[in-house]
């Protein structure tokens, strides 16, 4: 299995804080007011320093929300950018209090190298960051000509009129400018826990009808976490903290092997099978392959958001207890699929250049 089978882009994604000023329900990083699990800044710059040396391309910045280590945050970006990395933060907006404060905040932003902003809102969120705050940083952000993301938390029943809110935001700048720069994302607002099972609009589920459209997992072996408390992480999923798996590394500890902790965690988490069958089949196909072993897993109609059924896979006991027992037949499966998906995606760039024919093609069906 080579470097490129196994994942084509990496990045470092960089908590310098699980603290945020909400406290939403169901918050997927367990973050608060009260959480006070921060890296020191050195710890920060560092993670940023093993990214650069092993040619990550890459920094996000999330949390608990990033902002409020706002000057260490600056810093951060400075160090990426001194390095030609790529720059995106993900916030609540907490910080955009008035019109002229977000202009000045993305200013600041923008000076420090950072090349996109991706806000997050919704039924939680607008009980703490009210919603103004939001369009002033979207209004700042989008008109200063930054790539700009709205998160929007999906549900069955939103509180926050979304058909409203998109209108709000037509009137933040034009058209143009809006079209270049600006993307509304609409995600899942999911459970932590695996078993309960939250109301979604139609055709969101993961069921018997849609489950092999599914795709593999983009985050897990692609986003490497350095969490707020010095933990490595081998991708951003909602709810990971609490899955000692996904715990690989430590920051704050120097590996046996002398090399830099983000360089070793990597290294471990890809030599870890399972994991690559995360990345390469996804977490609703393997709870489905699950329950066809055992009938008694029901999943159907359970989950919206993928890292609700990754979550399923890591503590529920029967969903671990058929993977141990047909780990091997699981990992075939997924080789073999890998196999015969590069040779079809090979034969098919051949046949944009006439090379092939269509007996090549049918030897694989």
């Amino acid at each position: 299995m080579t470097e490129h089978d196994l994942i084509q882009h990496r990045n470092l994604t960089l908590m310098l804080t699980y603290r945020c000023n909400a406290q939403c329900a169901e918050c997927g990083t367990f973050s608060s007011p009260h959480d006070k699990n921060d890296i020191t800044l050195e710890t920060g710059l560092s993670a940023i320093d093993w990214a650069h040396d092993i040619g990550l391309k890459q920094v996000i910045f999330t949390g608990g929300e990033p902002s409020l280590r706002w000057d260490d945050l600056v810093k951060c970006i400075r160090r990426a950018k001194s390095y030609n990395m790529s720059t995106r933060i993900v916030s609540n907006a907490q910080w955009a209090t008035s019109p002229s404060v977000a202009e000045k905040g993305i200013r600041e932003l923008m000076d420090a190298g950072l090349d996109e902003i991706n806000y997050s809102t919704g039924d939680e969120h607008v009980r703490f960051i009210p919603l103004p705050n939001v369009l002033n940083a979207v209004r700042a952000s989008v008109r200063a000509g930054m790539s700009t993301g709205l998160m929007f938390e999906l549900r069955a029943k939103s509180q926050v009129d979304e058909a409203q809110l998109l209108k709000d935001i037509e009137t933040l700048a034009s058209k143009e400018l809006m079209d270049k720069h600006f993307t509304f994302i609409r995600s899942p607002w999911m459970p932590i826990r695996p078993d309960n099972v939250a109301e979604y609009p139609d055709g969101l589920y993961a069921n018997k009808s849609n489950v092999a459209h599914r795709r593999g997992c983009e985050s897990v072996l692609s986003n490497y976490v350095v969490q707020g408390s010095g933990k490595i992480a081998p991708c951003c999923g909602l709810g990971m903290r609490t899955v000692p798996e996904l715990q690989i590394g430590n920051a704050l500890e120097k590996p046996e092997s002398g090399r830099n902790p983000l360089a070793q965690a990597i290294e471990d988490a890809e030599s870890d099978l399972f994991l690559y069958a995360l990345h390469k089949i996804g977490p609703e196909k393997i709870v489905a392959w699950a329950a066809q072993k055992d009938p008694s897993i029901k999943w159907e109609n359970m989950y919206a958001h993928r890292c609700q059924a990754c979550m399923r896979i890591y503590r529920d006991p029967k969903v671990k207890g058929v993977i141990i027992e047909h780990i091997q037949e699981l990992m075939a499966e997924m080789v073999y699929g890998g196999m015969v998906l590069r040779r079809f995606e090979q034969l098919a760039a051949d046949a944009l250049s006439g090379e092939p024919t269509q007996a090549e093609f049918s030897h694989y069906v």
